[in-house]
This record gives C-alpha cells, sequence and structure tokens, in this order.
C-alpha cells in the first residue's frame, strides 16, 4: 500500500467511526443527565429542582464532526449547578461528566483505532 492510497483510504473511512462514536456517548450522556434529574411531577420530591420536570426536559445535545455538547436551555440549571446566594450548588453536569468523560474518551478513540485498523489492513 502507498502512502497515496492509506490517504485516501483514511480519507474516507476516518470520520464516520469516530463521529458515530462521539455522538452516540453524547446521546447516552444526556440520557444519563436526565435520568439524575428525574422524577415525575407529583413524585416524592427530595430535590427541589425535580419539582415540574422542567430541567430533565430541557437537556439536549448535538454532536457535529469532533465537537459535542450536553447542556440544558434553562438557566435554572446553571442555578443548581454553581448555586447562588440563597440556594447551595447541586451540582448534577460536572459531577457526571467527570465520572464519564474517560470511558467516553476510551470508546471514540476504540472506534478510531478499529477505523485506523481497517484502512491500513484492508487492501
Amino acid at each position: 500500500m502507498t502512502l497515496k492510497s492509506l490517504i485516501a483510504r483514511l480519507d474516507q473511512n476516518f470520520d464516520t467511526p469516530g463521529h458515530t462514536a462521539l455522538a452516540e456517548a453524547t446521546t447516552k450522556l444526556a440520557a444519563q443527565l436526565r435520568e439524575l434529574l428525574n422524577t415525575p411531577p407529583g413524585g416524592p420530591h427530595i430535590h427541589p429542582w425535580r419539582e415540574t420536570g422542567a430541567l430533565h426536559d430541557s437537556i439536549e445535545c448535538q454532536s457535529e464532526a469532533n465537537e459535542a455538547a450536553v447542556g440544558s436551555t434553562s438557566e435554572v440549571a446553571l442555578y443548581q449547578e454553581h448555586g447562588t446566594a440563597a440556594v447551595p450548588p447541586r451540582p448534577s453536569f460536572g459531577p457526571l461528566a467527570a465520572t464519564e468523560g474517560h470511558p467516553i474518551a476510551q470508546s471514540i478513540g476504540q472506534a478510531v483505532a478499529e477505523a485506523l485498523t481497517t484502512a491500513i489492513g484492508a487492501r
């Protein structure tokens, strides 16, 4: 295999596996975050941010190329995560990202490594 043909294979096959793994990880992370914030309205509310389900419903995710984001469209998420003068911090985003960051990076790296192996090994 020439360097030129390897580059051509990488151009054809490299982006998709990494992006697919990133998109899957982003979707999974958003689902985990929603689960942390999930209590049906009318249920037991030992966590005040769960009272209406609005914070749960505000969690969104997106991924494009080599970038992804999981977040909330609600400013309440900011107040819960960092606290205010009257409300202590009740973080959920930060701890989940800290717990899941390494496994997500590993899954994306594995997908990219498999794509590279396939590109190099395919003739």
